[in-house]
C-alpha cells in the first residue's frame, strides 16, 4: 500500500519527540548529574540505569495494551496524545536542579528519570507500531522510515546541540548553569509534545480491523471485561509465542548490542570533547550540527541501497564499517578538532543504517509472527524491540558510570589523570567499535529478506483465501 506524502510527514514529526527524548538523555543526563547536580558517577549510573529499566517493563505492557484496545480514532493514536504533556511536563523537571540534601538529591532524580521513561514508553512503541500499521510493502516501509529518520534527525539536533548551545547563550546571558538546564528541559518537553499532538491528530488513517478476529468480535458482541490478572497470563502467553521467532531473537541480540554500543557513544562523547579534547561549547556545538547535517545526508543514499541491495545487507555492511572505523580510531588516536568531526561522521553511517532500517526490519518480522498465531501483534513484537533498547540503555550507562568511578573520574578536576583520560578514549572508540562488528555478525543470520517477506506475505494471502499453509516451509524463521 502506497501512503499519502501527507501521512509520511505526518508520521515522520512524531520521530522528533522519540528521538529528542532519547538523545538528550543519553547524551546528558549522565554528565548532567554528575558535573552540575553533584552526583558520584557510579549513584548517576545507577539511576540513569534504573530507569531505562523501568522502561523495558513499561514498554510490553504498552504494547499489549495497544494491540488490545479498539477505540474511533484506532490502537495507537490515543497513546501520542495522551502522552503529550506529562512529556512536557516531566522532562523539565528532570533538568530542574533542586537545592537540597545529598540524599532526597537522590531520591528526586530517580523518581524524575522514572517517570521520564514512562511517559517516553506511553507512546514510543504505540507510533513505532503504527508504522507497520500504515503500510504491509516491503519497499514503502523503508520510506515510511526514511521520513521518519530525517524528523528524528531535527529531534536529534535538538536533543545534541540546545543542551550546548542553549545553556551557553544563557549564561552568557548571565543566568546560572542550573536555570539554563532547567530551561533547557521545558522547551525540549514542550517541542516533544507538539511533535506528538501533531503526529497524532493530524494522521487520519486509523488501524484496520483484523481480519482475523473472533467471530464474536465480528458480530458486534462486547466482550466481557477479563480480570488483570487473566490479561497478564494472556500477555505473557503471547510474548512467549512470539520469542520463539528467530528474527525477534536476532532483532533483540542485534538492538540490545548495538544500543550498548550507542550509549556509551553518545554518553562518553560529552566526557571526551571536554576532558580529552578540551573543546569550546561552540567547537561541540558544530560537531552536533555536523552530525545532524550527516545524518540527513545520509538518509536518501541509504534508502536508495536498502532498495538496490536489500535493507539487511545495507544495514549489516554499514554497522560493520563504522565499528571498524571507531576501533582504528583508538589506535591512530584521534587527538584534533577536525580528527573529532570525521571520526564522528564515520559513526554517522552506521548509526543511519541502524535508526533507518531497524524499525524497518522489526514491521517486517509482524507479518512473520501473524503467519504462526494467526493474529498480527505489531504492538507487542515491536515492544520486545524496544525493550532490548531500554535494557541496553541501562547495561550501557551503568557500565560506563561504574567504569568512569573506578578509572577516577573526579568532575570537580579540570584535569583527569592519564587513565581516566586513556579509559574515556575507549568509551567513545574501541567497546562501541567492537560491539558494532558483532552486530554486524548476528545480522548476517537474519532471516528475513526481501524475497522472505514475499514467501511470508503470499503465505498470508493464500491462508486469507481458504488454503491450508505447510508452516514447515517455514522452518528457518520459526523455532
Amino acid at each position: 500500500m502506497k501512503l499519502k506524502l501527507s501521512t509520511k510527514i505526518s508520521y515522520g514529526i512524531g520521530g522528533i519527540a522519540d528521538e529528542t527524548m532519547y538523545t538528550a538523555a543519553g547524551t546528558f543526563l549522565l554528565f548532567y548529574l554528575t558535573s552540575v547536580v553533584g552526583i558520584a558517577p557510579a549513584a548517576a549510573g545507577t539511576i540513569v540505569a534504573f530507569g531505562s529499566v523501568w522502561e523495558a517493563v513499561c514498554g510490553p505492557v504498552v504494547g499489549f495494551m495497544s494491540d488490545s484496545i479498539d477505540t474511533r480514532y484506532g490502537k495507537r493514536k490515543p497513546f501520542l496524545v495522551v502522552a503529550a504533556i506529562p512529556v512536557a511536563l516531566i522532562t523539565g523537571l528532570l533538568f530542574t536542579t533542586v537545592n537540597v540534601s545529598y540524599g532526597v538529591k537522590i531520591i528526586y532524580y530517580f523518581t524524575m528519570t522514572l517517570l521520564y521513561w514512562q511517559s517516553f514508553a506511553t507512546y514510543f512503541v504505540p507510533y513505532l507500531s503504527w508504522g507497520s500499521d500504515l503500510t504491509q510493502d516491503y519497499n514503502e516501509r523503508t520510506v515510511l522510515r526514511t521520513f521518519a529518520y530525517v524528523f528524528n534527525q531535527i529531534g536529534m539536533a535538538i536533543g545534541l546541540i540546545l543542551p550546548t548551545a542553549f545553556v551557553d547563550y544563557l549564561m552568557n546571558m548571565g543566568a546560572s548553569r542550573e536555570t539554563g538546564w532547567m530551561l533547557t528541559g521545558f522547551t525540549i518537553g514542550l517541542i516533544c509534545a507538539a511533535a506528538l499532538l501533531i503526529c497524532g491528530l493530524t494522521i487520519r488513517d486509523t488501524d484496520k480491523k483484523d481480519p482475523c478476529e473472533n467471530v464474536a468480535a465480528a458480530n458486534g458482541k462486547k466482550k466481557k471485561k477479563k480480570k488483570i490478572t487473566g490479561n497478564i497470563k494472556i500477555m505473557l502467553l503471547e510474548y512467549r509465542e512470539i520469542v520463539k521467532l528467530k528474527p525477534i531473537r536476532y532483532i533483540i541480540g542485534a538492538s540490545l548490542l548495538y544500543l550498548i554500543a550507542n550509549t556509551f557513544f553518545l554518553s562518553d562523547r560529552v566526557y571526551f570533547f571536554t576532558y580529552n579534547q578540551k573543546l569550546e561549547a561552540g567547537e561541540v556545538t558544530f560537531i552536533m550540527i555536523l552530525l545532524t547535517a550527516a545524518g540527513i545526508g545520509l538518509s536518501p543514499f541509504i534508502a536508495s541501497l536498502s532498495k538496490r541491495f536489500d535493507k539487511k545487507n545495507v544495514f549489516m555492511w554499514g554497522v560493520f564499517f563504522s565499528g571498524i572505523c571507531l576501533i582504528t580510531a583508538k589506535f591512530i588516536s584521534v587527538t584534533s578538532f577536525a580528527g573529532s568531526c570525521i571520526i564522528s561522521c564515520l559513526y554517522c553511517i552506521g548509526n543511519t543504517s541502524y535508526w533507518q532500517l531497524m524499525p524497518s526490519m522489526i514491521y517486517d518480522v509482524c507479518e512473520a509472527e501473524e503467519l504462526f498465531s494467526g493474529k498480527k501483534h505489531s504492538g507487542q513484537v515491536i515492544s520486545l524491540q524496544a525493550l532490548s533498547e531500554s535494557l541496553s540503555i541501562a547495561i550501557g550507562s551503568q557500565l560506563l558510570g561504574l567504569l568512569l568511578q573506578m578509572v577516577g573520574f573526579d568532575s570537580s578536576l579540570k584535569e583527569q589523570s592519564r587513565i581516566t583520560l586513556w579509559w574515556i578514549d575507549s568509551c567513545f572508540s574501541l567497546i562501541p567499535g567492537f560491539c558494532m562488528i558483532l552486530v554486524a555478525l548476528i545480522v548476517y543470520r537474519y532471516p528475513i529478506d526481501r524475497s522472505r517477506f514475499k514467501d511470508i506475505l503470499d503465505a498470508l494471502e493464500k491462508r486469507k483465501s481458504g488454503v491450508m499453509i505447510n508452516l514447515e516451509e517455514f522452518d528457518d524463521i520459526y523455532r
